[in-house]
């Protein structure tokens, strides 16, 4: 229940955001067709089609699903590490109510008929999500949900510290770097380039909080 007005009253506007999809959907349901777009390709082409009411409310409840569990971290969180209000999970759960419901916008309007390019939109959403989280990866404490969660670093305070510090700078280089080149690259080459970026994220804090555990034993 505490959390849940802690919700209503600082976050009012993410509720908001969630609710907007249910309000638009019987506006708007007489004028899309029976099936939507709901998937694209490398070049941003539309090649995969889901039912009205799939495409419509999957993406809506998908975005509820992931809020609330991003608002009851702390309820299910074993060690009690994390709270409501700790950096940056409020800002983590606005980020990802604004991505689902954008998405959610696109189907929409690709639906009826406003053909977007969304593919390389989405990664451009996505850099400027790394972007962010980039700069408050420094700043998490240690918890299994949020964060470079390899065991080497949640076994050692230090460690972890260490890791994020690394991950933060480069997060915010990957997420930099992707949102710079976005107009000058053809789609595929920048897919590609995404796709390489996204893996050193995952990989180059993970190795480095590796080296740390065995230099450090």
């Amino acid at each position: 229940m505490k959390t849940l007005k802690y919700a209503l009253k600082y976050e009012w506007y993410n509720l908001l955001l969630l609710l907007l999809p249910f309000i638009v959907i019987p506006f708007i349901w007489d004028l899309l067709p029976a099936q939507l777009p709901t998937h694209w390709n490398w070049q941003g082409e539309i090649d995969g089609y889901s039912s009205r009411i799939t495409g419509l409310l999957i993406l809506p409840l998908i975005n509820i699903g992931v809020y609330a569990l991003l608002l009851y971290l702390p309820v299910i969180d074993p060690k009690k590490r994390i709270t409501v209000n700790q950096k940056p999970i409020p800002v983590l759960r606005t980020l990802m109510v604004v991505l689902l419901t954008g998405i959610h916008g696109w189907v929409i309007f690709n639906g009826l008929g406003t053909e977007i390019q969304s593919q390389g939109w989405l990664y451009l959403v996505l850099a400027v999500f790394f972007l962010v989280m980039g700069n408050y990866l420094r700043t998490i404490k240690p918890n299994y949900f949020i964060g470079i969660r390899v065991p080497w670093a949640l076994e050692n305070a230090e460690n972890w510290k260490e890791t994020h510090r690394l991950g933060s700078y480069v997060w915010v280089a990957g997420g930099l770097s992707l949102i710079l080149l976005f107009p000058f690259l053809p789609l595929q080459t920048y897919a590609t380039l995404f796709t390489v970026v996204v893996i050193a994220l995952a990989l180059i804090p993970a190795v480095y909080s590796f080296y740390l555990y065995k230099t450090q034993s």
